[in-house]
C-alpha cells in the first residue's frame, strides 16, 4: 500500500519537566512515503526430484516386507543403471503396519489388509533430462506410485538475490515516481523489508501413476519449463519540500 504522510510543523514544548528533572520536547514527525516493490526471475530448473511409492500387503510380516524390499532393490539397479549415486536415492518413510480385515469390507474401497509395508522413494537428478527414464525404471522396478516430480534450483538463494535486487529497484522507481508528482524530493530511506521466498520448487500436476507390470512402450517424457523466483520489499523513504 502506498501512502504519502505530509509534514507536520514541530511544536516544542517547553517548562515540562520529567520526573527525572529532565526537559522534554516533542519529536519532530518525520514525513515520508512507503511503497511495496516486486520483483522476480526466470531460470530454467537444474534439478529434479521424482517420488515413488513401494506398497505391498500380506497376511504374513515376512512376507510382505520381503515383496517390497525386492521391489525396492530392483529400482535401486534400475536407477544405478541409469548412472545416479546411492546418496541420490533416500528412502525418506518406511513403515509396517497391520490392517486387519474386516466382516464385510466395502467393496466400492481398494483396501490392503494384513501386514501393509509402504516406502517412499525420493530420487534427486541434476539431469532435468533423464526425468523420463527415471520415471520408466520406477514402473519397470514395480513401483505401486510415481507420487510426482518437482523441479528445483540447486542455488535457488542466487536467484533469489537477483530477483531481491529487482524488488528494490521496483520500489525505488515507485518512490521517485510518487514524489515528483507530490513535488517533494526523497531524502534518505527509513526502513526496509523483506519478503518473497528463496526457494522455488515446482511439483508437476501430482500424478499417482499406478506402475504397470511390465515398462511402457513408449519412454516417458516429462519436460521441464522455467521458475520464477519472486521477491518482494516494503520500503519507507523520507521526503522533503
Amino acid at each position: 500500500m502506498k501512502s504519502i504522510i505530509p509534514a507536520l510543523a514541530a511544536v516544542a514544548l517547553f517548562g515540562v519537566v520529567s520526573p527525572a528533572g529532565a526537559q522534554v520536547s516533542a519529536a519532530r514527525p518525520v514525513a515520508h512515503i512507503d511503497v511495496s516493490g516486486q520483483g522476480s526471475v526466470d531460470r530454467m530448473p537444474d534439478q529434479v526430484v521424482v517420488s515413488f511409492s513401494i506398497v505391498t500387503n500380506d497376511d504374513n510380516a515376512a512376507k510382505a516386507t520381503s515383496a517390497a524390499n525386492t521391489t525396492y532393490n530392483a529400482l535401486v539397479a534400475g536407477l544405478r543403471a541409469l548412472g545416479l549415486d546411492p546418496a541420490a536415492i533416500k528412502t525418506t518413510s518406511y513403515s509396517v503396519n497391520y490392517n486387519a480385515r474386516p466382516p464385510q469390507p466395502n467393496p466400492q474401497f481398494q483396501q490392503r489388509y494384513g501386514f501393509v509395508v509402504s516406502r517412499v522413494v525420493a530420487v534427486t537428478s541434476a539431469k532435468t533430462d533423464q526425468v523420463g527414464t527415471i520415471v520408466d525404471a520406477g514402473i519397470a522396478a514395480g513401483v505401486t506410485n510415481v507420487n510426482n516430480i518437482a523441479f528445483g534450483l540447486h542455488d535457488s538463494r542466487a536467484a533469489y538475490r537477483t530477483a531481491l535486487a529487482a524488488a528494490v529497484a521496483d520500489a525505488d522507481a515507485q518512490a521517485r515516481t510518487i514524489a515528483a508528482a507530490a513535488h517533494v524530493r526523497i531524502v534518505r530511506v527509513l526502513t526496509i523489508g523483506t519478503g518473497g521466498s528463496p526457494g522455488p520448487i515446482r511439483p508437476m500436476d501430482t500424478f499417482a501413476v499406478r506402475a504397470a507390470a511390465a515398462p511402457p512402450p513408449v519412454p516417458t517424457d516429462v519436460q521441464p519449463s522455467d521458475l520464477t523466483v519472486t521477491a518482494s520489499v516494503s520500503v519507507s523513504y523520507e521526503i522533503a519540500p
